[in-house]
This record gives structure tokens, sequence and C-alpha cells, in this order.
């Protein structure tokens, strides 16, 4: 079977800026077939190579492949559609399959514009496609495929979906070969050296409502710190990588291995460079270890801020503070570790006003990097469903973080727009000087490179699509190209709301791609029990301010550090299920679920999981002992008065950390009579 891989000829003006970017899903599925005994498989990168659907019939033509796979991001799907359209043109007996975020939640509505694709893989795609690609090369798929998970067909006109197919339990399992890219293609301009994009884990905890990785990938995964050294060692030595970005959304959550990892780079002097995308929160926790990160080559930040205004960071559910974002930006400075903030622009309340207060926002940080991103409502996200009917706009082509999609109530998307490239020559006019003002001379260097890439795709119009805005005198406009058919009446949104063609449900989880609750998901994994000189704590408190006073007043005591913090049950369950965690410090109620069943919850998704199982230290008010003898049954192992001073809740997790249990003299001892150590 002869397989082509295939990366559509997609562009947007976005994260293209910086060079191009190795599509990471090639060496990962194309490893997971070569593994499974798949030799002939060839990738063409469309995009990297500007490759137009004229050149592409003649390689198809040429090649004759017996299978096709293309990915999908929203922005890329119709280019994708057209793509396995092109496939199916010249080459009519080729099995035409699409992969990705977007058609693993929209594959209804993908196949009905694109009847001709002829599978669809929903969710994690190294075992899927194994699977489906066997069948096929068996010539066996269209016997098999109801009973082949995490896919989707058309038979007799009609839409399949075959249930989830569970997440990957061992990510060490993973086999990428490298080998399918032409390295010579991928340049970070920078820093002028060749960039790879490597998966470190999988899936997020936390509920940011515009996001939806956390639903696709939902279980958070990583792998072992040496086994992604080895590959990083691989990359630098076989194929001469200089830079990386994890690819990872949330790399640092898990302390312990990510310090393992940092660790496991120092002692093998690689003199690889690389940056991350990750939480405020992370940063403060990691203070006293960002040293170790920046010896590691950590040297490029970009942080989560966000927003203008604590509203639109509530609105997003972002667990941090405008505060904190200045702390951690100030933090990373002082390391010598380059920090990039995030802005979301963009939204029905956006003005002037709060355009421009990004912009001093930025300043006033000092941050070395801002990034504005428009708003992009992913119609499988939980924000959308909020917004949907204020999205007229469904030309999925320009959801590309570089568009205002939504119309604001007090502007227009063109001012939008004009603000945002206000606010970027004014950031960047600055930064001409600073750059070259700044000490560390590889960070002079890398900043100057930064710089270089803003400018020359700035003056060759590919950055944030600078083509579309047409100067005329003293006139500005914007002439944004949107789709005409794809632009929705109001009468059609409300259609459109009562169909919801996205297939997830609103409990949080995805039909698509969710392994069932009682799968142990990690069950290759050996359970290594960490050793912490200090305790490490969860806080779990759905009250910002009473989190906020407890992250600070623990962390100020000796002996403990607070390793990670959720704000509702759901996200503790899976904080308590993704890292290494000795103390859990938890409200008794949590807005989301009650305490008993969360109690219940956490310790069955710690018994399927890598980590070691956490003692539960639940924070209570007067009047609520009618709940602990229940909560001690399932699991907790002790209770602290939640007005406590600092000191006898310090104690309280001293305790509970090396007896087992902890017993508040101030709660009725009749309760606590059950708690015994362990």
């Amino acid at each position: 079977m002869r397989i082509m891989l295939i990366q559509p000829n997609y562009h947007s003006g976005g994260a293209e800026i910086a060079g191009n970017w190795p599509p990471s899903w090639v060496p990962y599925v194309g490893g997971a077939l070569k593994t499974a005994g798949f030799t002939d498989i060839e990738f063409v990168d469309a995009m990297t190579n500007f490759i137009e659907d004229e050149e592409l019939a003649k390689i198809l033509q040429d090649r004759q492949p017996d299978i096709v796979l293309a990915t999908a991001i929203t922005p890329m799907i119709y280019k994708s559609q057209n793509t396995l359209k092109i496939v199916k043109q010249i080459c009519p007996n080729a099995k035409a399959i699409m992969g990705g975020v977007h058609p693993t939640y929209m594959y209804r509505e993908v196949l009905s514009e694109a009847p001709w694709v002829d599978y669809i893989i929903r969710g994690e795609g190294e075992e899927i496609t194994v699977n489906l690609l066997t069948a096929i090369t068996n010539g066996t798929d269209e016997i098999e495929r109801h009973n082949i998970l995490g896919i989707a067909f058309l038979e007799e006109g009609r839409v399949v979906a075959t249930p989830a197919h569970p997440p990957i339990a061992d990510l060490n399992t993973l086999t990428p070969d490298w080998s399918l890219l032409n390295w010579d293609k991928y340049i970070y301009t920078p820093l002028n050296t060749r960039v790879a994009v490597p998966n470190y884990s999988r899936g997020c905890p936390f509920r940011c409502r515009f996001c939806s990785q956390w639903k696709f990938w939902r279980k958070y995964r990583s792998r072992s710190p040496k086994h992604f050294v080895d590959e990083i060692e691989t990359l630098v030595k076989d194929h001469q990588i200089g830079f990386f970005i994890l690819a990872d959304e949330e790399p640092t959550i898990n302390k312990s291995r990510f310090v393992a990892l940092c660790q496991e780079l120092v002692d093998r002097n690689l003199g690889v460079h690389w940056g991350i995308n990750t939480r405020v929160t992370d940063i403060l926790r990691d203070e006293k270890e960002l040293p170790l990160y920046r010896q590691a080559g950590l040297v490029h930040v970009s942080l989560g801020t966000e927003a203008a205004a604590q509203l639109n960071l509530n609105l997003f559910r972002k667990e941090t503070t405008i505060a904190d974002n200045k702390k951690a930006v100030q933090l990373l400075r002082e390391n010598g570790i380059l920090a990039e903030v995030q802005f979301i622009m963009g939204l029905p309340n956006e003005t002037p006003e709060t355009i421009l207060e990004t912009y001093r926002m930025a300043r006033d940080w000092k941050a070395d990097m801002t990034n504005w991103n428009m708003y992009t409502p992913w119609p499988f996200s939980e924000l959308f469903q909020d917004l949907e009917d204020r999205v007229e706009i469904r030309d999925y082509s320009h959801y590309n973080f570089v568009t205002p999609i939504i119309k604001p109530d007090n502007m227009s998307r063109e001012d939008v727009l004009k603000g945002v490239l206000q606010n970027y020559a004014r950031f960047y006019s600055w930064k001409f000087l600073e750059y070259w003002l700044e000490k560390d001379s590889f960070k002079r260097r890398y900043l100057l490179g930064c710089l270089w890439a803003f400018v020359k795709t700035t003056f060759n119009k590919r950055f944030y699509n600078l083509k579309r805005v047409k100067q005329k005198g003293f006139h500005t406009e914007v002439e944004f190209g949107f789709d005409e058919s794809r632009i929705l009446t109001p009468e059609q949104m409300a259609k459109s709301q009562q169909k919801n063609s996205a297939d997830i449900d609103f409990l949080g989880t995805i039909s698509a791609c969710g392994a069932a609750n009682d799968l142990s998901a990690c069950e290759s994994y050996t359970k290594i029990n960490p050793k912490h000189d200090i305790i490490q704590v969860a806080v779990i408190e759905d009250d910002q301010q009473t989190r906020l006073n407890l992250r600070t007043n623990l962390r100020s005591q000796p002996g403990i550090e607070v390793a990670s913090e959720a704000t509702n049950a759901e996200t503790g369950l899976v904080l308590l299920e993704s890292i290494d965690v000795d103390v859990a410090v938890v409200d008794s109620t949590l807005p989301d679920m009650d305490l008993v069943k969360f109690i219940r919850m956490a310790r069955k998704v710690q018994g399927n999981s890598y980590v070691i199982p956490s003692k539960i230290l639940v924070l209570v008010t007067p009047g609520q002992e009618s709940i602990l003898s229940e909560a001690l049954k399932v699991g907790a192992n002790g209770f602290c008065l939640k007005d406590s001073p600092i000191e006898k809740l310090a104690n309280a997790v001293q305790m509970i950390h090396n007896q087992g249990s902890y017993q508040d003299p101030a709660i009725d001892p009749l309760i606590l009579t059950s708690i015994t150590p362990g």
C-alpha cells in the first residue's frame, strides 16, 4: 500500500511569521504506521512548499497513492476538503482520510459538505490510524468499520460514528519517525536554525471556556522525562535541530516531572534551546526553579494572560489575576527567559479603550513580546455556545486568530483590527531600541531575531494577513474577504443554535474521543513515589480571594509548596489524576460536585493513574458536621476549619502528610473517631 500524508496549503499570517513549523502529526502518525509494518509512506507538505492545486494534482498523478491522509484544524478545513477532493479526482480508488481537531468534532458537517471523504479519524490519531489502515490493507474495512473505534464515515448517505477510541494509555509507546520530514524547510527565523515541535505531554485539566483542547485530549498524560529527552537527543544529533517548541497544552502542570525533564536536558548538555506555552500560576509556583529551566535551554515562555480586564479573565475561566500576570513576566525576565504575553481581542464588550488598555498593560508589565490574538469562536468550544447568536460569520477559513469574527457592541470589525495593528506598531516601535539595550548577549540576539521576523513579514504583508489592509490616500480600508454564502442571517443563526452540529455534550466531556470513565488510562505505568524535600500541595477552592490567600500563605510556611490550583471539582479531579501531589487541600463546598462524590472520584481516578494517591485535607465551616463522617468513609484523611490561622493549617498539612491523618480540636471529636493513619 502506497500511503501519502498531506499538509494542506493553508496560510493565515499567524504563527508562520516565526518561520516554517514542521507538522508534528506526520512523524507521530507516520511513525506509528511504520512501527505497525507500513513502509511505503511519503509526506507532501503543500503548506510549507506553497504547492497549488495544479501541482498537487501532478504529484498525485505521478505517485498514484492507495491511501491519502490529510489533517485539518478549523481554518484549514476547506483546504483539507478540497485537497481530498483532488485526491479522488486523480486517484478515484484511493481511500481519502481526514483527521484533526475540527473534523473530530464537526464530522457531520464535514461529511455533508465533502462526501468524497471516505473516513474521518476522530481524536488522538496514532492507534486509530493503524487500526483503520490495517483493515483497508486487508480489504475488510467496509465489513469491519463499525467495529473500528474512533472513526466516522458515510454509509448509504447516512453519517455513522463509531464509539470513541480510548486515549493512548502510555505516551512512552509513541514511536515518531522524524525522517519523514525534509528538515531543510523547517527553519526558526529568530535563531536561523532548524525547529521541531515534539510532544512531551497531552491533555489539559483547565477548562478555559474559549478553548477546546481540554475536551479533545481531556485526560492529561505525560511521557517519562528520560524517554522524551531521548527523542530530543535524536532530533539534535540526527536532524541538527537547534530549537524546539513543546506542542503541549500544559507542559509544566506536573512540576516534579518537568523539573526532571529539565535536569535530564542539563545532564546531557545537548546545546538546544526551546520554548513553551504555560500558565501564569505555574511560573509563580516555580520561582525557585526558573534558573534550572534556563540552564536546561528554556529561553522563551508564552503566558496565557489573555485579557485586559479581570471581567474577561473570568469570562474565559482563566484561573489567574492581572497582578499575577505582571509578577510572572518579571520573574521570567529576571532569569534571562523571554516573556511573551497573549491578549485575546474582539469580544462583544471590546472598545477602543480596552484595546488601548492591553497596550498599556504590556508596557507596564515590561513584556519582551506581546501578541494580540482575535477571539476565535471554535464552534465546539463552551464559550461559542454562549456567544453563538453573535457569530454570523461561519467562514471557518478566517477562524485564524488574526481576523475579528464577532462584531463588538460598540465597534466595527475593521476598527478592532486597526486598533490591534496600532498596538503592534506602538509596542514594537519601542522594542527597536529596547532590544539593542538587552545586556544578556544570547537574549539580545534572540530578541533581535524575533524583531527581524516581525519586520520581514510586515514588509511582505504576511504578518497578520496585511494584504487585506488597503491604504487609499489618508484613509485605511479593510477587505476581510468573507465568503458571503457563509454569513448567516439572524434566522439562520437561530436554526443553527437548535441544530448544534458539533459532537459535544455540555458536561465537559467529548463523545468523539473521551474514554470510558472506568478505563484504566495508565495501566502500563509503574507508580513511583516521588521523593520531595518539600510537601507538594494542590489547592481546590472556588472562591478566588480565598484561593489566592491559601496560595500565598501556604507558600510562606517552611517545607510547603503549592504545586497547582483548581477552582472546581472537575478540574481538581484531573489535577489529582495528573500530577504528583502529597496533600490536596479541598474546600468542602465546591460549586459543581458534592464533597463525598468528589473524594470518591478522586480515589478512583488516582487508583487508575500513574500518580501516588494524595492525602485529602478538607476545609470546613461550622455547621457542616453532617457530611464529615461520610467523607471519612470514602477516603478523606482529615478536616480543618477554613478560618484557621495559617500556622494551624500548615501544621495540619504537615501532620496529614507525615502521619496520614489530622484531627482539628475545634471540630467535634466524635465526628473524627474513624480517622486512622495511612
